[in-house]
Order: structure tokens, then C-alpha cells, then sequence
């Protein structure tokens, strides 16, 4: 029987980053946290590959309730990356396969996640059975409580629409969420001529201007008309913050970045607290002990 309700993850190989072990990691804060915790990923060859030998069988089962091979291929780009204040790499970065996430979802009601998303909380219950077809968030902020990121994470131009983060997303199966994500689609098929009408900078495709600009279709050109999560406002470490402790999966220590002057940094605990964390390397680093944490509350 079919499941009405679950998270859905994407999980697509790149040669730097295990993204199969950040689903892994997602998937069970999700299970640990979540009393409504069904959780599906789509994975590419590699990256079935690449969890397969990461992880045991048991943990892939506790993790995941089903696990999706897509055949569909998407270019790759690369794409710099911060590991610390003064580290950065590149490596290829794929991440258009959410546009295909009513398609593959299992499930009549769906929330999107990132794979960098730790639940540590049970927000999430409150969504299900929500009166609204699809849900995304416009806020976030960062460790320390400022609005996070640059203008560009605000609005897709500086006298532009708002930016809505394909981070979060929850959809019901409909004519709304199918049509919202034909949309989402085309847009991604004509990025470039929706660059030059929305005035988004030039570079690395992003979800985030995509799906921002389908809401703002969808809700009859009208600015700031998308209805965001009840937490309407996401915590998000930049990928210059790292993890300084594991005390629980429920509790990290991030040495916070100062973004305007990078040598000053500051310890925050988050506790209780879904969060978004930028800096893949560091997940992946602490992912024994995050997942060992999880597996004992399962």
C-alpha cells in the first residue's frame, strides 16, 4: 500500500562529495526526530554505488524506505566550494533532478528536502494534512542570527523578485504542485532567456531562482504571495562555518564564521533546531558518529 506522506531526497555523485552519505544522514535525523518519517531517495548509478559501500545494509534499510535509480541525465557543473574560512575545492555539482520531484515522488503529500538538512526537532508533523498545495520558505538566517547571505540569497536582482529557498518544499499531488512543476520544467529549460527577464546573476544554475520564479507565476505575478512553513525561516551555517563538537543528534557545536571579518569566529550550540548546513565536507567528516547517534534512538 501506498504511503500518503514522506520526504523525498536527491543523492547525485560527485567525486569530492559523498551526497549518498548525506542522504544517509538526512534520512535518519528524519527517522529519529519525526514520527511521520518515510523517506525515499534518488540516487544516480554512481551514487547507489557509492552507498552501497559506505554503509551497511541495516543502515541503509533504517535510512531509507525506498531507493529510486534515475536513468535521467543532467550536466554536471563545476562548482567552488568552501570547506573552512581558508579552503576551497571544486568539484561537479548536479542538482536538477528535483525538478522531477512530482514525478518521483511515492507519495500524495511530499516535503523536498536538501540532503544537507539535519531534523533535529518535530516541525515537520505539524505540516501534513496543511491546507495549502505547496508550501516554501523566503527566510533564513545564519548561526548567528543575521539574514543569511548576500542579496543575491534575498531577492533574484536587486530591484527583483524575492528568493524563495528550494531547500524546503512541501507539495501535495494536484493540479497546483503539477503544474507548479511543468513549470518549474520549462523554466529550467530556458534559464538563460529567464536570466535576462528576471535579471538573476550569471553562473551556476541554482533551484532556488527557478523555483522562485515559478511561484511567482503561479501566484498571479504578485511578490511575496507564496505561502511559506509555519517556521517560516530556515537555519543555515555558511560553508565557511565547521563542527567543533557532536554532543548529540540533536545538539552540534558550529564554530560560527563571521563573514565580514573571516578570522573571528564564535561557538553556537544548536539544539532542537532543523538546520541547513552549507559545509558537505564537514557533515560527511562527523557522519560515523552522527549516525551511530541516530541509530541508538531508532
Amino acid at each position: 500500500m501506498q504511503n500518503e506522506k514522506g520526504f523525498l531526497l536527491y543523492a547525485n555523485y560527485s567525486d569530492k562529495i559523498n551526497y549518498a552519505t548525506l542522504a544517509v544522514c538526512c534520512a535518519l535525523s528524519i527517522k529519529s526526530s519525526l514520527v511521520n518519517n518515510n523517506v525515499t531517495v534518488v540516487l544516480d548509478k554512481k551514487s547507489k554505488n557509492q552507498l552501497q559501500k559506505s554503509h551497511s545494509k541495516e543502515i541503509i534499510s533504517k535510512a531509507f524506505d525506498n531507493i529510486i535509480v534515475s536513468k535521467k541525465q543532467f550536466q554536471s557543473l563545476k562548482r567552488r566550494h568552501f570547506n573552512s574560512p581558508w579552503e576551497t575545492f571544486s568539484t561537479p555539482f548536479n542538482n536538477k533532478h528535483r525538478i522531477l520531484a512530482y514525478n518521483h515522488s511515492p507519495y500524495k503529500e511530499t516535503i523536498l528536502l536538501d540532503t544537507d538538512v539535519i531534523v533535529m526537532n518535530d516541525d515537520f508533523d505539524s505540516i501534513w494534512g496543511c491546507d495549502s498545495d505547496f508550501l516554501m520558505n523566503r527566510k533564513a538566517i545564519d548561526l548567528q542570527g543575521k539574514p543569511f547571505g548576500s542579496i543575491e540569497d534575498q531577492k533574484l536582482s536587486i530591484n527583483g523578485i524575492p528568493m524563495y529557498w528550494a531547500t524546503q518544499v512541501y507539495f501535495k499531488k494536484g493540479k497546483f504542485a503539477k503544474t507548479f512543476f511543468d513549470l518549474v520544467n520549462y523554466i529550467k529549460e530556458e534559464y538563460n532567456y529567464f536570466r535576462f527577464l528576471y535579471e538573476f546573476p550569471d553562473g551556476h544554475y541554482r533551484n532556488d531562482y527557478v523555483f522562485s520564479i515559478a511561484a511567482h507565476v503561479m501566484n498571479g505575478y504578485i511578490s511575496g504571495n507564496q505561502r511559506s512553513f509555519p517556521i517560516d525561516t530556515i537555519l543555515t551555517s555558511y560553508q565557511e562555518d565547521t563542527i567543533a563538537h557532536i554532543k548529540d543528534s540533536k545538539e552540534i557545536i558550529f564554530l560560527s564564521t563571521n563573514m565580514d571579518e573571516k578570522w573571528k569566529s564564535v561557538l553556537v550550540n544548536v539544539k532542537d533546531m532543523n538546520i541547513h548546513v552549507m559545509n558537505k565536507m564537514e557533515l560527511t567528516r562527523i557522519n560515523g558518529e552522527f549516525i551511530r547517534s541516530c541509530m541508538e534512538k531508532l
